[in-house]
């Protein structure tokens, strides 16, 4: 081997003598963060996986009418907070709640999803579902305050519809026909046959 052969070996002596220990913790870190977002990535799957079974599990038990699918669904609803499938199965809670004459369930689950921070559309469906319930009750201040906010175009139609609904429960025929008249032309509306309906009646009242 020549000189400066044994010079370049020095230097790379040298080099690893300056730089060995930072060089090798770099690459034990940068493995590390690679397996560590691989572990992550593959954990956040899981769980996904996961909540997605138990959400069908939930909606299966409700729909069937099984013993204990209210408590089962509240439940996965509070082991799966600001999750997506935690706020449909709120939604679905809320809906066979509703049905059943549970109006106290079915009034917070649907609150839920308004409090939380679900997507404009997920709560908007919520607005409006609990906006029939309030109606139900005959809290009417209640739920035109709950649909007193902005709401995305494809649910203008049932938000009007539920407004016309309740000015016409209240005996105001005025603001109940022009609620039926603004859900017939809300842009997307398919409510035409049953708000048309609700119009006509009021005009013979």
């Amino acid at each position: 081997m020549d000189q400066t052969e044994e010079q370049q070996v020095e230097r790379i002596k040298e080099f690893w003598a300056e730089h060995g220990k930072g060089i090798i913790a770099g690459a034990i870190i940068g493995l590390g963060l690679f397996f560590g977002w691989r572990y992550y990535d593959k954990a956040t799957i899981e769980a996904q996986n996961a909540a997605s079974r138990g959400y069908e599990a939930v909606v299966s038990q409700l729909n069937a009418g099984e013993e204990g699918a209210i408590t089962n669904a509240q439940n996965f609803i509070k082991s799966n907070p600001d999750s997506q499938y935690g706020y449909l199965a709120a939604l679905q809670l809320g809906r066979v709640a509703a049905e059943e004459g549970d109006l106290a369930t079915a009034v917070t689950s649907f609150q839920s999803i308004i409090e939380s921070g679900a997507d404009d559309n997920l709560a908007a469906i919520a607005r409006v579902r609990l906006a029939r319930v309030l109606s139900a009750q005959a809290q009417y201040q209640s739920a035109l305050d709950v649909l007193n906010v902005e709401l995305p175009k494809a649910y203008s139609a049932f938000a009007n519809e539920i407004k016309g609904d309740v000015y016409a429960a209240q005996g105001d025929v005025a603001k109940a026909r022009e609620a039926y008249e603004s859900a017939l032309n809300s842009d997307g509306s398919t409510l035409s046959p049953a708000v048309e309906l609700k119009l006509n009646s009021l005009a013979k009242s």
